[in-house]
């Protein structure tokens, strides 16, 4: 008996420990990366008038984003696909990135297509946003580019590779089993990225596994950071929607619209 209550006194303290290094290293974060968050509310600046490729680039290029030609991209093995996008692992100037391309099966100029093309900007416009651009969990972009091959011309963004997949994968293909306070700290991570959104006034919209990424990082006890992305399905309540009054909501549209 008094072996067993020795036993729980160590769980205990182990546990304590573990919620403790939770805690300690997202607040880490939070005090170095997310201090300047203060009022700084995000506008979504006018992505509900783009109408063709001439807003597209006037808006991009508004951002200061780097263009990169599609030959310079050397194209690798496809690492994910969702509503929006297709992803594929590639090598730009030495460098491993992912490049996420635009789906969509018609010309830029019909309502879905204009509808997927909003949700490209806004992502840039989000991940560019000043005060989240350096934030840890987001993660970074590198680039944009149009691919004119197959007689349409389609944009694409170049952001982080992430080496260990989405968050689905990255617990599916750990063996042994990802211990609980690894995934506290991940879930820390994601828990970060939704204040500093909530913080400027947008909300994800889809926040799901599949949508978090899991990246390398040697010198934290979870050895990985979880970083939020895909803003395709964001809103965002700026001073503008909070005059017109009433209730931002999602609605469900037809699927491969």
């Amino acid at each position: 008996m008094a072996d067993d209550n020795r036993d729980c006194v160590v769980c205990g303290k182990d546990e304590a420990a573990s919620v403790a290094s939770t805690f300690s290293w997202n607040t880490f974060l939070l005090r170095t990366n997310i201090s300047s968050l203060t009022c700084a509310k995000f506008s979504e600046q006018e992505t509900h008038f783009l109408h063709g490729l001439d807003d597209v680039i006037r808006a991009v290029n508004a951002l200061g984003v780097r263009r990169y030609r599609y030959e310079e991209i050397a194209r690798e093995e496809k690492v994910g696909e969702g509503a929006t996008y297709f992803v594929e692992r590639c090598v730009v100037a030495n460098q491993v990135l992912a490049v996420k391309h635009l789906k969509t099966n018609s010309a830029l100029d019909d309502q879905p297509s204009h509808r997927r093309l909003r949700a490209v900007i806004l992502e840039l416009q989000i991940l560019r946003h000043r005060p989240l651009q350096n934030h840890p969990n987001f993660p970074s972009v590198f680039g944009y580019g149009w691919n004119m091959n197959g007689g349409q011309v389609m944009p694409y963004i170049l952001v982080q590779y992430a080496p260990k997949g989405t968050l689905r994968q990255y617990i599916n293909s750990t063996s042994p089993p990802i211990p609980r306070r690894d995934l506290q700290i991940l879930a820390g991570d994601v828990a970060s990225a939704l204040s500093a959104l909530h913080t400027c006034g947008i909300v994800h919209g889809d926040v799901k596994l599949d949508n978090v990424l899991v990246f390398h990082s040697w010198d934290r006890p979870a050895g990985a950071l979880a970083k939020l992305t895909d803003f395709g399905h964001a809103l965002v309540l700026n001073d503008k929607s909070s005059k017109h009054g009433g209730t931002m909501r999602y609605i469900q549209r037809a699927r491969g619209s």
